[in-house]
């Protein structure tokens, strides 16, 4: 896991599902794009969010959805 692909991760979930200009997202929408960029076995899903929270790009809301801080752009 690198920050380009990380940065790719971010890239991916603001084109597809942050449209409408809102800063938060499901926990499935995060997965679908860790898995189109990255990769698809549950641990690489689970560590590259890990990843993206130490960051600090994004943070828990709730127990559905994350929302993104912004400190990546």
């Amino acid at each position: 896991m690198t920050i380009g692909k990380l940065e790719r991760v971010m890239w991916r979930i603001r084109e597809t599902y942050l449209s409408d200009g809102s800063i938060y997202i499901t926990n499935r929408q995060l997965k679908t794009a860790i898995m189109q960029e990255i990769g698809t076995d549950a641990r690489t899903c689970w560590a590259n969010r890990k990843a993206l929270m130490v960051l600090g790009w994004i943070k828990r809301y709730n127990t559905q959805k994350v929302y993104l801080t912004n400190k990546d752009i």
